[in-house]
């Protein structure tokens, strides 16, 4: 695991392990080191395979071997039990709304009013509200990215920001990509 000013990157031997599927390697990994690996280990051992062969089978039971007594995992399964096809719906809403707007940050589907900060918002919240949450601050971000015509720009952001709740944002952000890709592709087909 490499380490730059406190972030945390994963290493060259967890990426192989993790693209090769290395079950052996990924059980030699350090709890740090796994813990990176936490959201795509979590949604690997939980979602329906493409290989149903008995070598898989007896991997998934070593990757569930794995998580068993992380505690981050059971935050992971409640975010990858939300209604994806519903908040993909929401988000698509969402970006029109901002479209027609002119981009503005006033309405928002998948956000109602904050009674906090947003990261205080993000700390309080179940998981389908910390996915709304999240991903209203992308669209906002990439609407500013779609409207600045390629010039440089800075844009704040509490929730991406906090050191405090990096690790549950990234396991939302990676559970995100992963899941409105899945719906992406199923809907392609």
């Amino acid at each position: 695991m490499a380490d730059s000013s406190g972030l945390q990157f994963v290493s060259s031997f967890a990426f192989e392990a993790m693209q090769k599927v290395d079950v052996v390697r990924l059980a030699a990994l350090s709890d740090p080191e796994l813990r990176l690996l936490l959201p795509c280990l979590v949604r690997m051992a939980l979602c329906a395979p493409a290989d149903q062969s008995q070598t898989w089978a007896q991997d998934k039971k070593l990757i569930l071997r794995l998580l068993s007594g992380v505690e981050a995992v059971n935050s992971i399964v409640a975010l990858l039990s939300v209604d994806f096809h519903a908040l993909e719906q929401d988000a698509r809403k969402e970006q029109q709304l901002r479209h027609k707007a002119g981009g503005s940050n006033g309405e928002s589907i998948l956000v109602s009013q904050l009674q906090h900060g947003l990261t205080l918002e993000f700390e309080h919240s179940d998981p389908l509200r910390r996915l709304r949450l999240a991903l209203s601050e992308l669209l906002v971000i990439m609407n500013k990215v779609s409207d600045s015509n390629g010039e440089f720009f800075l844009k704040s952001s509490e929730l991406f920001e906090s050191s405090v709740y990096l690790e549950e944002v990234a396991d939302v952000l990676c559970i995100l990509q992963a899941e409105t890709m899945a719906i992406a592709i199923v809907t392609r087909c």
